[in-house]
This record gives structure tokens, C-alpha cells and sequence, in this order.
């Protein structure tokens, strides 16, 4: 019962938030009033990808490797605050999950996150359990020219939010990582209490 509870809970949240998000093109700070828990499966594998486990908070992003523009800025944002949260001692690593995973090879996202910082790390998963994740978080991603003749140059769109999981597994705040990062900033600067 707790499982489809979580499963009902999420699904509910996951469409408020694509609401939030899809009515406000120039990108929102949402500090979630209820927090949405995530699966023990989806917090299992955040943990496991998580260089300080457990007990840090763990700041999501999407992406893929071979996006150009969005995604090394989301990135960078990730890494950037997750270093701010190093200098306030709260917790935190950063995630980047690929949605592309026929491109992003274990040894290709680790070059690619690897300049981040020691506390950004990488999650590859693929076909349902990639879906089950992004499902978690209510995010999607379309993918562009990709067939059977074109298996390597396609394009893929998806959005740039990022989110704060609490150590208990729950979904806190949700912002754009390009739009609301000094909103995020200055969340891990004036108000440290709510990380702890």
C-alpha cells in the first residue's frame, strides 16, 4: 500500500509541478510545501550514485552529453552550488542523470562530470528503470531523428530543472538551474537551518 501511496503521491505532485513549470516559461523557485518521497528504488540509486551517501542532500539535474548548450550550464550551476553548500557545511552532492543513455557510456559521463567537482557525480540507467526515475521527478524528454538510420547525431529536448532531495528521500525545492540559480544561492547562504 505504501508503494502505490508514493506511487499516487508522486504522479499527483509530478503534474502540479509540470503545471507550475509549463505556465511559467521564465523558470520558478518552488520550495514544496508538502515534499514528494521518492521510491525506495529511485532513493536507492541516488544514494548509491552519491560520492557522500546517504546523509547529504542531493541536488538533481537532467541532461545529456551531447546537448551544447543547456546541460553544461545546468551543470556548472550544480557544481557551483554545490560548492557554495560546501562553504555553508550543509551537505550536498550534485547528480547528473543521463537521458540519453545510447550515447552516455559510463566512461563518457565520467569525463564529462569529472571536471564538476568531487562531489558531482553521474547516474546511467536505461529503458524502463530510466522511465521509472524521470517519472520520480515528472520530467520527459523528446528525442529528435533518432531511428534505426540515425543512431548517433539526433537531438534531444528536455528541461533544465533541478532538484533538492532531502537525506530522507524527499523532493524539497525545484527550480530551473539556469534561471532561479540565485534564487538557489542565496536559499544555501541566508537559510541553513533548512538543510539541516
Amino acid at each position: 500500500m505504501v508503494n502505490r501511496n508514493q506511487t499516487l503521491i508522486s504522479t499527483v505532485c509530478s503534474g502540479l509541478l509540470a503545471l507550475v513549470f509549463a505556465s511559467n516559461a521564465q523558470g520558478a523557485f518552488v520550495k514544496l510545501p508538502h515534499p514528494v518521497p521518492l521510491s525506495d528504488d529511485s532513493l536507492a540509486l541516488l544514494r548509491n550514485a552519491s560520492p557522500s551517501g546517504a546523509q547529504a542532500w542531493k541536488l538533481v539535474v537532467f541532461g545529456f552529453t551531447h546537448c551544447s548548450d543547456i546541460c553544461p550550464r545546468s551543470l556548472e550551476s550544480l557544481s557551483r552550488l554545490v560548492k557554495i553548500a560546501g562553504e555553508k557545511e550543509i551537505g550536498l552532492d550534485g547528480i547528473f542523470v543521463s537521458i540519453d543513455p545510447d550515447r552516455d557510456t559510463e566512461s563518457v559521463l565520467d569525463r564529462y562530470t569529472g571536471p564538476f567537482g568531487e562531489n558531482t557525480s553521474y547516474l546511467r540507467l536505461e529503458d524502463q528503470k530510466l522511465d521509472r526515475f524521470k517519472d520520480q521527478f515528472g520530467v520527459e524528454a523528446v528525442f529528435y531523428t533518432k531511428n534505426p538510420g540515425n543512431k548517433l547525431f539526433y537531438q534531444v529536448d528536455h528541461s533544465s530543472t533541478a532538484f533538492f532531495v532531502d537525506p530522507a528521500g524527499r523532493i524539497r525545492l525545484v527550480f530551473d538551474a539556469l534561471e532561479d540559480f540565485s534564487s538557489a544561492e542565496k536559499m544555501l547562504r541566508e537559510n541553513q537551518a533548512f538543510f539541516q
